[in-house]
Parts: C-alpha cells; sequence; structure tokens
C-alpha cells in the first residue's frame, strides 16, 4: 500500500512539473514597417505589425501615449489585425514603440519584446480653407476663392432679421478656418484678432505663417450685391423686400393706377456704384430709356464689379412686379 501511495505521489509530481512547463509562454517578436517617417499634421500614418504575438500596442509618442511614461499613466494603442493607424496633431519629433506580448491562460507566465523608430510631423499649413463675416448674421456669409490668392466676400447692403431690415456694415470681424492651430494669421503686416473688425471697403492683404515658417500671401475683396437705390415707374416709387434665406435675391412688388398701359414702359432708376451694371436677359438696362414689359414680372440681373478688377464680381437678382390698382 505505501509502495503505491510513493507511486502515485511520483506521478502527481512528475504532472505538475509537467504542467508547469505547458504554462511558460512563448518568447513574440516585436517587429513593424512604416512607409515613411515625416508626416504633416493630420496626415495618417500607417504601421504594419510584422513580427509575432499575441497582444500588441504601439506607444505613439506623443501626449498621454509616451512609453517612457508608461508608469505614469500613459498607455499604448491596440494593434487591430496587423494594422495600426494614427495621425499627430502637433508637430514635432515622436518615439513610436512597439510592445509586443505573449502570456498563458492564467497569467503566470508573461513575455514582452520591444521594437521602435524616431518620426518627425511637421507643420506647413498656410492654406485657408475656408473665411467669413461671423457676425453678419449666424456665420452664414463666407467668401470665395477666385484664384491661388484671391479671395470675395459678397455682402449684402441690408439683411431681413426677424421684422426689421438691418444695414450691414463693411467694418466686419472676419474668422478663419484652417487646419493648424499653429498657423499664424496676419492682416496689412499686424497679427490677426478674432475681436478686431476690419475695414472692408479696402483690399485687405492677408498672410498666412506656418510652424515651418512658410509664408503665403492672399487679398481679401469684398463687393456689395448690386439693388436699385431707387426705382420709379408711373411716379409709383417701388420699395425692395429681401428674402432670409438668399441674400442675392430681392424683390420689389408696385402697385400703379387703374388702366395703365404696362406693355412699353422706361422706368428710372438709380445704382449704388458706377461698377453696377443691370441687365434684363443680356440686354443692359439704361435708366429712363430702356423699356421692358410689366404685364408680367420682370426679372433684373445685377453684376457688380471690383474697381479696375472686372473678373472679381458679384451677381444678384431683382423681381418687380407691377400690379394695376
Amino acid at each position: 500500500m505505501k509502495i503505491a501511495l510513493k507511486t502515485i505521489l511520483g506521478f502527481l509530481v512528475i504532472a505538475a512539473f509537467t504542467a508547469c512547463e505547458d504554462d511558460e509562454a512563448t518568447q513574440p517578436h516585436a517587429a513593424m514597417s512604416v512607409g515613411k517617417y515625416i508626416y504633416d499634421t493630420n496626415e495618417t500614418m500607417k504601421i504594419h505589425f510584422t513580427g509575432s504575438a499575441e497582444n500588441v500596442v504601439i506607444y505613439t509618442g506623443d501626449t498621454d501615449h509616451d512609453y517612457e511614461l508608461r508608469e505614469a499613466s500613459n498607455y499604448g494603442l491596440v494593434v487591430n489585425k496587423g494594422l495600426f493607424t494614427y495621425s499627430y496633431q502637433q508637430p514635432g519629433t515622436y518615439k513610436v514603440v512597439c510592445v509586443a506580448t505573449n502570456h498563458t491562460d492564467a497569467g503566470n507566465s508573461i513575455k514582452r519584446d520591444t521594437c521602435s523608430f524616431m518620426v518627425k510631423v511637421i507643420d506647413d499649413v498656410t492654406e485657408i480653407e475656408r473665411l467669413s463675416a461671423p457676425q453678419v448674421i449666424y456665420d452664414e456669409v463666407f467668401a470665395n476663392p477666385v484664384n491661388e490668392t484671391d479671395w470675395l466676400l459678397r455682402l449684402p447692403r441690408k439683411i431681413k432679421f426677424k421684422t426689421s431690415n438691418a444695414t450691414v456694415s463693411l467694418s466686419q470681424k472676419l474668422k478663419f478656418y484652417i487646419g493648424s492651430d499653429s498657423t499664424k494669421v496676419y492682416i496689412d503686416d499686424k497679427e490677426f484678432s478674432s475681436t478686431a473688425k476690419y475695414n472692408l471697403a479696402n483690399v485687405l492683404n492677408i498672410k498666412l505663417k506656418s510652424h515651418e515658417g512658410t509664408e503665403r500671401p492672399y487679398k481679401l475683396y469684398t463687393i456689395n450685391y448690386g439693388e436699385f437705390k431707387t426705382f420709379e415707374l408711373l411716379g409709383v416709387q417701388g420699395t425692395i423686400t429681401r428674402s432670409e434665406f438668399d441674400y442675392s435675391y430681392y424683390e420689389i412688388n408696385m402697385t400703379v393706377p387703374s388702366g395703365s398701359d404696362l406693355s412699353n414702359l422706361a422706368p428710372t432708376f438709380t445704382l449704388y456704384s458706377d461698377n453696377d451694371k443691370v441687365y434684363i436677359d443680356d440686354v443692359e438696362q439704361i435708366s429712363g430709356t430702356t423699356t421692358a414689359d410689366f404685364t408680367k414680372p420682370v426679372t433684373y440681373r445685377f453684376v457688380a464689379s471690383y474697381p479696375n478688377r472686372p473678373d472679381i464680381t458679384a451677381e444678384s437678382t431683382v423681381i418687380v412686379t407691377v400690379t394695376p390698382q
């Protein structure tokens, strides 16, 4: 009986020893490949894990993901199916560390391997994405690029706001949408301020300077949409009715004496600027001379151009409806 008990105990010792051997984790291998080592801010970096491991994380080296600060709550990001993508928000030089880990199910044995490389992130953004006059109304009046350097802001002279027609000043704050917080903006050689008002009656010389020191110049032109300053037909003065949604569209509704012949009338009108032209179809209209058929609504097309820059224009539409009493 004693011999049998010793035999059983021997088998148990051997089994326990064998179990300990089976509970040893295999050694992982950390390896990764990357297409390049220099990136722009917000550009996607792709890393392929080419080693072997059960679990892989990557420390990207920026805020909260610094391998050297892993004991101070910094952490790695999980690699999914051998592919890891990331983009940096701030310029700088970062140490990218890959940590490959194998462990047993019970966690009694954990083995790791690491590899790393350095990546440089540059911020060379000098491009204006969008530009607006945010206080005109609800930050919905945006400039448009004319070419690589010139931008045009088209403004109404007045806007319909609730029950009134508010005059739009040419002294306005501006808002720049740029793909980098590090890029600096200068207007007429002074650093841009989001709280300052700028005189849009003048051409603004804008300069963007990137974190890397690259500079790019722009010019901002501003034009008011064309409209009638006065409009008179058969002794009746017209009044503009504005749209809350389309600042380039206006209406004039007029009531004239009963029995008036509306088929061939030459209205008298004045314009705000010598650079404003008004057309019916493609025929330029001359006050007191050019006639139109007002038995139906008449559509006038305005083309406002910037002085000495015929390529910089703003088009608007006015529909005149005349009704006999």
